[in-house]
């Protein structure tokens, strides 16, 4: 069983570097198109751009496009949400966008990616999936972008308050809604639990990766899960928040099968053919310790036909007719001369 998963892993593998220029824009236009209704739904303030038709060309685009322009992308989508609520709250945005692709898209792509799956999977109730994943994949340049997508996803839960608050109001002044919003995400302890949460994972699975062992990443699923949920339940105990234990729990269960099948894909090393070397030089002794990843390879099949005893004596019995005959014409030939 062990060994068709492989085949199956090295298959995929190759098959995606073949046909890698058709299965990436596919990914991205589908990737685009569904996080953009993802954020619609966040921020479904605007009518007239939400349409699926839209959100389709535009993602067809961005099959052709660097992923950091989904990023500016989705930014221009969430302030013409805002624009319609509140001029204030979409100059603060804008001001946070431009605050983030100066920090972290620009440094990398890939950071752009991280801010928008860790805003998604809030929406979806599937955030403690992320943190020890991230750690694993990203490293510590994962700190800043998740936390950036986590205040994403709370500004959209504080944009249903201001919503109603700045509709219901008969004097509303400009910066009142901004106002508002800075005043939430104050005194919201459930954010502040999940930034620290989130940027110490990311920083201890990382730590633990780099661990100069074999099995350093078997050590970072399962010490990253269980510090985070360590991490959680003590901010639900201290200031009483509401957040679910069984989610968690099941989440977790879930995170390490996430973490497991990673590193599957990445390669896990074959700690029975470890492999020591030692060299040095002029300054140094160097230690070298190897550890081989895993590779099946399936073999090749060469099929051979073999024909029926019938069908070889008749063959073997035409040859000899024929040499057979000849041999009678030429002994012929040599009598009449």
């Amino acid at each position: 069983m062990m060994a068709q998963i492989v085949y199956f892993k090295e298959w995929l593998i190759v098959f995606y570097k073949k046909h890698v220029d058709v299965v990436l824009p596919v990914l991205k236009l589908v990737f685009a198109f569904f996080t953009m209704c993802m954020f619609q739904g966040m921020f479904p303030y605007n009518m007239v751009i939400n349409k699926p038709g839209i959100f389709l060309v535009l993602s067809a685009a961005q099959a052709f496009l660097p992923i950091s322009v989904l990023y500016y992308m989705i930014s221009i989508l969430i302030m013409i949400n805002l624009w319609k609520v509140s001029m204030d709250i979409f100059l603060g945005f804008v001001i946070f966008s431009i605050i983030c692709s100066l920090a972290f898209v620009r440094v990398d792509r890939k950071h752009a990616v991280i801010l928008i799956v860790t805003a998604v999977m809030f929406y979806l109730k599937l955030e403690y999936l992320l943190p020890v994943l991230l750690g694993m994949i990203v490293g510590f340049g994962a700190i800043l972008p998740a936390a950036a997508g986590v205040v994403v996803y709370f500004l959209s839960v504080y944009m249903t308050d201001v919503s109603t608050l700045l509709t219901t109001s008969s004097s509303s002044s400009f910066g009142m809604g901004l106002q508002r919003i800075v005043n939430l995400m104050l005194i919201d302890k459930k954010l502040l639990v999940f930034l620290i949460t989130f940027s110490l994972i990311i920083f201890i699975t990382t730590l633990l990766c780099h661990l100069f062992y074999e099995r350093a990443w078997l050590f970072a699923i399962f010490i990253g899960h269980i510090a985070m949920i360590l991490l959680l339940l003590f901010g639900r105990l201290i200031f009483e928040l509401d957040y679910k234990i069984w989610r968690l729990f099941l989440e977790m269960i879930l995170g390490i099968g996430c973490c497991y099948i990673y590193r599957f894909f990445r390669g896990i090393g074959d700690v029975s053919r470890i492999e020591k070397a030692s060299f040095e030089d002029d300054e140094y002794f160097y230690y070298v310790k190897a550890v081989p990843k895993i590779k099946v390879t399936q073999k090749d099949r060469n099929v051979t036909d073999i024909k029926s005893g019938e069908n070889e004596d008749d063959i073997l019995f035409d040859d000899i007719t024929e040499e057979t005959d000849l041999f009678d014409g030429n002994r012929e030939e040599a009598e009449k001369e």
